[in-house]
């Protein structure tokens, strides 16, 4: 038995060293080679699922036309402040109008909750908040404003199942709730509704079509190499998609209306993704105009102006919750003094300003 061990022991110290003694370089050799040759591996893949999209799909050139004059982009934001003594987070939603640049919100939230629990547990409850929070502004708005002639939300109307893991039974209903009211009243007064998911991650259309056996990357990377700037898919229905794939999503099946996709390429950019965009079936028929607006609107990062504004009005920086948490640090010193209570998560004091 010693025998063997001397003998591992042995093996391990005349195992060949590194290419070289420096740890970054080996790193950089490692990256360059795992990076370089996978593209070259899956580059006749990608383009082959490109190719057999665009011929099962009709694809349909987009125009860059604004035939809509009231328009709302709602978005929301949070940040995570992450203390020594538990985790917090505030969540926020705002509805931006055009063109008089209205701007409504409802009561911003917030929530604590300690490290005992699970850090990605907190974050997901934050998500799923601030998700419903989304969809109750817009429908707010709406109350005191109905003359708007379409809403775009940053956000989709399609979820995938990850949304049916988040949160407590009672956040999730919350969020389905929101939805089904907001496109309930849109439908009542004639409003077009639609969801745009910037940065697609599920794999609707790739249901929708049996590919998911043939690739393990997300419509968003797929469609990406599919469509060329100023393209869209024709429309398809994601809960079909997964039925078709034995899947089920409870908060598809949950939202009142039928909700169909298509995919938009709006920016020429080669790392810009192309946009999903969600729409329930009693505005379906605008999908043509609405898709033309956000081609005609996406003067910069490859998202409709009113997503791009509602983002920049809601947005929640770190260099904000910085000064806020400076704030309070000032003010607990004044009052107690007990600095200590406010000790910023370990790790983190850099940009808490400490």
């Amino acid at each position: 038995m010693l025998a063997v061990k001397q003998k591992t022991i042995n093996e391990t110290i005349t195992k060949p060293p590194a290419q070289t003694n420096n740890l970054t370089l080996t790193l950089r050799n490692l990256i360059l080679s795992e990076i370089t040759e996978n593209v070259f591996n899956e580059t006749p893949k990608i383009n082959q699922i490109a190719e057999t999209i665009r011929k099962k799909m009709e694809i349909t050139p987009l125009r860059k036309e604004e035939d809509y004059v009231q328009v709302l982009g709602v978005d929301a934001g949070s940040q995570v402040i992450p203390l020594a003594s538990m985790q917090y987070a505030v969540i926020g939603a705002l509805a931006y109008s055009f063109p008089y640049g209205r701007r409504y919100f409802v009561q911003p939230e917030s929530l604590s909750q300690p490290y005992g629990d699970s850090l990605n547990n907190f974050r997901s409850l934050v998500d799923i908040r601030r998700e419903a929070m989304l969809y109750e502004t817009a429908y707010g708005y709406l109350e005191h404003y109905p003359d708007i002639e379409v809403v775009f939300i940053d956000g989709p109307l399609a979820f995938s199942n990850w949304w049916a893991k988040v949160g407590e039974e009672s956040d999730r209903q919350r969020l389905i709730n929101a939805i089904n009211k907001l496109i309930a009243m849109c439908h009542r007064l004639g409003i077009t509704v639609a969801g745009v998911v910037k940065r697609p991650t599920a794999r609707h259309l790739v249901h929708f079509l049996g590919l998911e056996k043939e690739t393990d990357y997300t419509d968003g990377f797929i469609m990406l190499h599919a469509l060329e700037a100023g393209e869209r898919t024709e429309v398809f229905s994601p809960k079909t998609g997964l039925r078709m794939a034995t899947r089920r999503s409870p908060l598809m099946d949950a939202v009142d209306s039928p909700i169909y996709s298509s995919y938009l390429r709006i920016s020429k950019e080669w790392q810009t993704p192309p946009i999903r965009l969600d729409m329930p079936a009693f505005c379906i028929d605008e999908l043509d105009r609405v898709a033309n607006y956000c081609y005609a609107t996406s003067y910069w990062s490859g998202l409709p102006l009113p997503i791009v504004k509602a983002d920049e009005e809601v947005k929640v920086t770190k260099r904000f919750i910085a000064d806020v948490y400076s704030e309070a640090l000032s003010r607990v010193g004044r009052v107690s003094g007990e600095f200590s209570q406010l000790a910023p998560f370990w790790g983190e004091s850099g940009w808490m300003g400490v």
